[in-house]
């Protein structure tokens, strides 16, 4: 069992992971390193399984949360796991993993990336090859361990049935066996799929499920009202539907076109949490109105620094990147990239203010970024150095 374990990010995944390792190991040396100190931190926090309607108090403290130096070095350098919650917001990924490389060189430690394969897998596969790093046995997460949502001191959540995990290291089984420790529930072992990390490149769809219905006009109009609505079930209407549903099938598409099998949406939520398909992509949506409860932004200033622009406009590139590799059209998608800057101008952002990760270069075909992905082979004709 990992005796140290540090969240590096505060938002509604590291709160909820915090409060879930706090429920099962009230006595834990758990961290949470956070830009925020949240006002309930110190305070019981109540989660609520959203599934089950189960009901847990648990209790927090408030130094359990570190935002200052040197607290911040001190609490990473000595974990044991660190679990990387923050978005894969390309400047914001860049500066934690490099912060992780500075103070935990050459160690033998577990890192766990939650979101850990899409917007960044390629720029993250390229530095993992740094010799810092060589000792680290990395656990990249589809996406959350958790459908989940923060407000206060209330947490609902509900555990997925089934996720999807890829593996850079010796051996897959340790950065599980920290994780499930740190969590300190093993039946947790059992609902991890290992894949291939470029398998893991094309499950998550959040970078057209979340920056198309954030961005559909209709949406932004209810945004700028102060509307909010269940992000899901309530901000996707029949034509829209249809739209992301054809997004979907290009991102499976391009999978097959790497050798990869991927699922489509419906496939995934029937896996991780048997939620049924129904008629249509739209229908489907609908339905998990008692399963998602992400709500929409507060305001148009709330949509400006959402994640879900700042980390999924950066994933929506590089699967267009990955498509140019292969030579695969995929129109609808290519189409929505090219509405963007009209898009964003109406919330007040060009697409330059956002970051983006660096594009394979020229030349480079599907085979070699499947090396620097499953194998950390540099691109050919790269200078190694």
């Amino acid at each position: 069992m990992s005796d140290r374990t540090v969240i590096v990010g505060g938002g509604h995944v590291g709160l909820t992971l915090y409060a879930d390792i706090r429920r099962l190991r009230p006595t834990a040396d758990v961290r949470v390193v956070t830009s925020r100190v949240p006002d309930s931190a110190g305070s019981p926090l109540t989660m609520r399984d959203i599934l089950t309607g189960e009901v847990h108090i648990v209790p927090s403290e408030r130094t359990d949360f570190v935002r200052d130096e040197p607290a911040v070095s001190r609490a990473l350098a000595a974990a044991d796991c660190v679990l990387v919650t923050v978005p894969d917001i390309p400047n914001v990924r860049s500066a934690v993993v490099e912060r992780l490389l500075e103070l935990l060189a050459n160690r033998t430690v577990s890192i766990v990336m939650i979101r850990g394969g899409q917007g960044g897998a390629l720029w993250l596969a390229d530095r993992l090859t740094d010799p810092r790093a060589a000792s680290w046995e990395v656990l990249l997460v589809e996406d959350s361990l958790y459908g989940c949502r923060v407000q206060g001191s209330h947490v609902e959540y509900k555990r997925k049935d089934q996720i999807g995990a890829a593996h850079y290291g010796q051996d897959p089984k340790l950065p599980l066996e920290a994780l499930a420790g740190a969590l300190g529930e093993p039946g947790w072992l059992s609902r991890f799929t290992l894949r291939s990390p470029s398998e893991l490149v094309f499950d998550p769809l959040g970078y057209y499920i979340h920056t198309a219905v954030a961005l559909d006009p209709g949406n932004v109009v209810r945004t700028a009202r102060g509307e909010r609505y269940l992000h899901y079930s309530e901000g996707i209407d029949p034509t829209l539907g249809e739209q992301l549903d054809a997004m979907d099938t290009e991102r499976v598409a391009l999978a097959a076109s790497y050798g990869v099998e991927s699922e489509t949406f419906p496939q995934i939520l029937k896996r991780q949490y048997g939620h049924q398909p129904r008629s249509s992509f739209h229908d489907t949506m609908t339905a998990t109105r008692d399963l998602y409860r992400s709500l929409s932004p507060m305001d148009i200033d709330d949509l400006r620094l959402s994640r879900s622009l700042r980390e999924d406009i950066p994933a929506l590139f590089t699967m267009l990147e990955l498509a140019r590799v292969q030579n695969l059209p995929m129109p609808v998608t290519s189409a929505f990239a090219g509405a963007l800057p009209y898009l964003l101008d109406r919330i007040g952002l060009a697409l330059t203010d956002i970051d983006r990760y660096p594009p394979p270069p020229p030349g480079v075909d599907g085979k070699a970024v499947r090396g620097l992905l499953d194998n950390g082979e540099k691109y050919p004709n790269e200078d190694a150095s």
